[in-house]
């Protein structure tokens, strides 16, 4: 297929703990599978950056690193702020770490306390700068509202709320979307339903009473739960399994806008 907007930038969020990394690495998995798009991972969780090892993937230098360094540059007068400000951009990309099927480029962990605004609010000017050079930028979000909020993803085309068999985590989903027609410009959004199993029509019904579009429901993966006691990378998971098929029978639908 191809894509009718390029960039396509694609924001997976949702309440923690839902699988929201599990998603998006399985979602790049069946694009760089399937297609040959130029595909660009971004894990802007940056309290938990699981993305990089579910696919196999580790940068040298995260975002959070490229601040603190420009940061202490500028303390000790080592260079200009003029020269710091035009050097970012190398920077990032310098950091972007590449594969055969995609590249990933991560927020990282903030080296000491404090909020995390800062890095976020430079993620913004970054995925808006460097978006360009891709096909497809999948964007891991941090849990809840925040970077929505924040409009760090307001450039984004497409959000998919991912969410469990809970309640809470349609409620969740819910106050996603209200966020998300405020400060994004997104264009389509859905809900993916992860871990399924028995009778989740209270689930379904709250989805309809939210009006929250449902994109895919993905089964509970025993092989998923096998590859993480196991410590293995997500991305390596077969290609029969229940949970990469599903999303393989809807990720064509997924890049159309």
């Amino acid at each position: 297929m191809e894509l009718k907007k390029t960039p396509l930038i694609i924001a997976i969020a949702g309440k923690g703990g839902v699988g929201k990394t599990i998603i998006t690495t399985l979602i790049a998995k069946a694009i760089s599978t399937s297609y040959k798009f130029k595909l660009l991972l971004i894990d802007a969780d940056p309290t938990h950056p699981h993305l990089s090892k579910m696919v196999q993937l580790v940068p040298e230098k995260s975002l959070e690193k490229i601040r603190s360094e420009l940061i202490d540059k500028s303390i000790s007068k080592e260079a200009d702020i003029q020269t710091i400000a035009e050097t970012i951009d190398f920077e990032v990309y310098s950091a972007i770490k590449e594969s055969k099927g995609f590249s990933l480029f991560s927020i990282g962990q903030p080296e000491g306390p404090g909020c995390f605004c800062p890095s976020n609010a430079l993620l913004r000017k970054v995925i808006e700068s460097i978006s360009n050079d891709f096909d497809v930028v999948l964007i891991d979000c941090e849990a809840g509202l925040e970077q929505i909020n924040r409009m760090v993803i307001r450039s984004v085309d497409i959000i998919l709320i991912v969410s469990d068999i809970s309640l809470r985590s349609i409620e969740t989903a819910k106050s996603i979307s209200e966020s998300a027609k405020k400060f994004t410009q997104y264009r389509k959004i859905g809900v993916i339903v992860n871990r399924v199993k028995g009778d989740i029509n209270i689930i379904l019904d709250k989805l309809k009473e939210y009006d929250l579009p449902l994109f895919a429901l993905i089964p509970e993966d025993e092989l998923i739960t096998k590859f993480d006691l196991e410590g293995r990378a997500l991305i390596k998971i077969p290609e029969d399994s229940v949970s990469f098929q599903k999303i393989t029978d809807n990720i064509e639908k997924l890049l159309e806008i």
